[in-house]
């Protein structure tokens, strides 16, 4: 459904004009009907990965496919495509409503913008079964967004979504700005419309928990290059990383005695510069296994397992690789066939 191949965007610094590469040399894929994390801390890359799978910002190189079509360079006239075929859920249902408009007037300027229904009737009926597919009532339909909850938003915002009939929803954080009991809410719904609508998910998120919860696959994002990803059954209870494995120990258990007894581990030192980021491994600057080589030649991400891979170089030398021959430039490149990359001999 989705493939990420070296894909980098930078950002101008104005005050030391240096390029902020918030993104840089990403490479995944996301097969259909697959829920695919995207964890790390705040500023790592995520939410301008969200933005280049919709072309809300533009790649600065690499290649984004989605459902066989390249998004890289390709003009915004011809994008019409994408915006049936994928879309966003934001973080802050309030701010991406406007204010002004209804939320039946908010979900059917998306039908009359995609030409999906005739005004009238059929218009208001799609409105409302929208609506009832996200657990709301037609009476919302004549509400505005401050009249409703935090959830009740985030619900008129994947309703609305949902209007062009997609594929592919990329959600970014929708859970962050919703009390604990309605984060479950939206996680079940979330489940749900998977199911019935047969879609596929990019879901991005700081909880490890909620990750683990929903997703099949996660990857983890540190100074936006990804150090690990798999299957959820491995990155959570198996990680490999030391950046993921302080990730996990970060998050308090809730058990108290529990809690209690465990070792304390937390990452050492400061978040380098984006904008400066350290030579090498970007983690080496606190990471408890770090090596020379981490300090001058950045990790390529290697398989170590069925579906395991690792950008680490002690680690993946711990499982019988070598990475000195599949560092590129310090920019790793994950070849477009999964069936190239390095193996466990």
């Amino acid at each position: 459904m989705l493939r990420l191949t070296d894909v980098r965007k930078g950002f101008p610094v104005r005050s030391t004009g240096e390029e902020l590469w918030a993104v840089d040399g990403v490479s995944f894929e996301v097969e259909r009907g697959e829920i695919l994390g995207i964890v790390g801390e705040s500023g790592c890359g995520k939410s301008t990965t969200a933005k280049l799978i919709v072309r809300l910002e533009d790649a600065s190189s690499g290649s984004i496919h989605l459902a066989g079509n390249e998004l890289v360079g390709v003009s915004d006239r011809d994008l019409g495509w994408l915006r049936r075929t994928a879309q966003l859920v934001f973080q802050d249902p309030y701010a991406s409503l406007n204010p002004r408009l209804r939320v039946g007037a908010a979900i059917a300027e998306v039908l009359r913008v995609h030409e999906r229904t005739q005004r009238g009737k059929e218009e208001r009926d799609r409105v409302n079964e929208l609506l009832g597919l996200v657990g709301l009532s037609a009476d919302f339909a004549s509400r505005y967004p401050h009249e409703l909850s935090g959830g009740q938003r985030q619900r008129v915002g994947i309703a609305r979504a949902l209007a062009v009939e997609p594929e592919l929803l990329v959600l970014d954080e929708p859970l962050s700005a919703l009390d604990v009991s309605v984060q479950a809410e939206i996680v079940n719904l979330l489940k749900r419309l998977r199911t019935e609508l047969g879609l596929t998910y990019v879901f991005i998120s700081h909880d490890l928990g909620m990750v683990r919860h929903l997703c099949d696959r996660i990857a983890v994002m540190y100074l936006g290059q990804i150090v690990e990803i798999g299957p959820w059954s491995q990155v959570a209870d198996a990680a490999l990383h030391p950046y993921t494995q302080a990730l996990h120990a970060a998050v308090p258990l809730p058990d108290p005695e529990l809690e209690a007894s465990r070792e304390s581990r937390p990452v050492p030192g400061e978040l380098p510069d984006p904008a400066n980021p350290p030579p090498g491994c970007r983690f080496h600057t606190r990471c408890p296994l770090a090596e020379d080589v981490c300090r001058r030649d950045d990790p390529p991400l290697v398989r170590l397992g069925t579906d395991h891979d690792v950008a680490c170089h002690v680690v993946a030398r711990e499982h019988g690789v070598c990475t000195d021959d599949l560092t590129a430039g310090g920019h790793p490149n994950q070849p477009d066939d999964p069936s190239e990359r390095a193996e466990h001999p």
